[in-house]
């Protein structure tokens, strides 16, 4: 077993290392969660969020959930659709399949599926919105984390518009890193987590949302009590509160790295994520690596790397700890054949060059060839 008192370099989708001043935001004050300094910290959250997300602030609100994005996805599908209503989920991966096994606790839900990695057919789901009149809400993952790729929400958002059917998007890992148009209003629901690419602490959930369709949540069916979009909507609005005690210190964390992806400003931060995932992607082709994905739009997030012949995930994994980097690798159908690389972190290209200095001296010693002999 690991000694817990260690520092890596995360260059996984989260958690992640997080800039110092993120770091001093999480002890500075000591406040009560229901007396007026905690009120206007929750304010300047919900605030900036919207400011990050380039979300008018008289179409959409700002919720904040304790707990993982997934606790803000559940509170999303287990409030915002009525009994007789459906759910479309679209899924080519493994957090794709996460909503639609959320939302069949809650909903009626039809699962698109498709195959990891592989682009998402809109001719299907259009032929669902168009056969059947019972969609309250279609629900696709922008950036799905285990593979890389970007999936075409504003295509879906079109479609879904058509059809007067809502649209939820989990940006768990893309919010501030990956652009998403909410001019249009067509994205009703998105959520995200505080420790992915806006690279605060985990443990915060937030949900943006239009304000008309949170309203008319109050007419639903309570199907949650803790994670009720409803209540917290509610207590946002009329009291600047959380209906329950809220991780005051993560909130703190979180409202510091808004502020800072506000001042480097969200257009240069999204350039510098795109430069930092670029130089990772030009030195896995230097070295003579493939991507798992070349043919479709990616994520600033990480780079989803095949594995070479001969090497396997876990003494890499292993190897590279030794020289303080910690990756992650693929699940489900993609275990034991990708490695990801993730520079959402605070970090910059000398760390980068870091961590493919250790790899360069750690992958000649991990292949094998036949008769289970390893090269070097």
């Amino acid at each position: 077993m690991g000694d817990y008192r260690t520092s890596f370099k995360l260059l996984c989708p989260g958690p992640v290392n997080v800039h110092p001043e993120i770091a001093r935001a999480l002890t500075a004050y000591e406040i009560c969660h229901r007396e007026e300094e905690f009120e206007a910290l929750l304010a300047a959250t919900r605030r900036n969020a919207l400011a990050v997300a380039g979300a008018d602030a008289a179409v959409y609100s700002a919720l904040v959930v304790t707990g993982s994005g997934t606790a803000g996805n559940e509170a999303v599908l287990a409030s915002a659709v009525a009994p007789d209503q459906t759910v479309v989920v679209l899924s080519n991966g493994e957090f794709g399949t996460r909503l639609a096994q959320i939302s069949s606790v809650y909903n009626d839900t039809v699962h698109l599926e498709h195959a990891w990695g592989e682009p998402l057919d809109l001719h299907r789901l259009s032929e669902v919105l168009h056969e059947r009149g019972d969609i309250g809400l279609v629900a696709v993952v922008h950036h799905e984390t285990s593979t890389g790729v970007l999936n075409p929400v504003e295509a879906i958002g079109e479609l879904c518009a058509l059809h007067g059917v809502r649209l939820f998007v989990d940006m768990v890992s893309s919010y501030s890193a990956d652009p998403v148009d909410l001019s249009s209003g067509a994205i009703t629901f998105m959520t995200t987590s505080s420790g992915k690419a806006i690279a605060a602490y985990p443990g915060l959930a937030l949900v943006i949302a239009r304000r008309d369709a949170l309203e008319a949540l109050g007419d639903l069916p309570v199907k949650n009590h803790y994670l009720s979009l409803y209540r917290h909507h509610r207590f946002a609005e009329d009291h600047e509160q959380t209906p329950n005690t809220p991780a005051v210190p993560l909130v703190m964390a979180l409202n510091r790295a808004l502020e800072l992806a506000l001042e480097e400003g969200v257009e240069a931060r999204r350039k510098r994520l795109a430069g930092l995932a670029a130089y990772v992607r030009a030195a896995v082709r230097e070295r003579g690596l493939s991507l798992y994905v070349e043919d479709q739009p990616l994520s600033s997030v990480l780079t989803s790397v095949r594995l070479p012949e001969g090497v396997a995930f876990e003494p890499l994994r292993r190897a590279l700890r030794e020289w303080g980097f910690v990756i992650y690798g693929g699940k489900g159908p993609l275990t034991g054949q990708i490695v990801q690389i993730s520079t959402i972190s605070d970090l910059d290209t000398d760390v980068i060059d870091a961590f493919f200095a250790a790899l360069d001296e750690v992958m000649p010693h991990l292949r094998v060839v036949r008769g289970g002999q390893l090269r070097g």
